[in-house]
């Protein structure tokens, strides 16, 4: 009688070759890496992960209303309007500091905070 040794490591099965070398492999790893930060960024950034807390006592005790900025609206058209004998420039300040503005521009379209009273 003679025995057969089987090795079912040796299957001959297609294996399908990437191709990639060890840079290339690493490449890739880095792209989908980075691809993949920049997604959870993205999704933290619109979760509002961002956003700064504003230690202004104006936001704290003062109540809002959200209006949407027209063509050819300014700041300064919109605290002049809604200022009701107060100084404009307090307005604008109050304006700026409640949506976080950087350089006091805006766009039409856009929603901003503006303080009552």
């Amino acid at each position: 009688m003679s025995t057969y040794a089987a090795s079912f490591n040796s299957i001959n099965a297609p294996t399908i070759p990437s191709g990639l070398n060890r840079r290339g492999r690493l490449a890739r790893f880095l792209v989908v890496l980075s691809l993949a930060v920049v997604l959870l960024a993205g999704f933290a950034f619109k979760a509002g992960a961002g956003d700064v807390a504003s230690s202004n006592p104006i936001s704290a005790s003062t109540n809002f209303v959200v209006l949407t900025v027209g063509s050819g609206d300014s700041i300064w058209s919109i605290a002049h309007s809604v200022a009701d004998g107060r100084d404009v420039r307090a307005v604008v300040d109050a304006i700026v500091s409640a949506n976080s503005l950087t350089d006091g521009a805006v766009s039409a379209g856009q929603k901003i905070r503006v303080p009552l009273a």
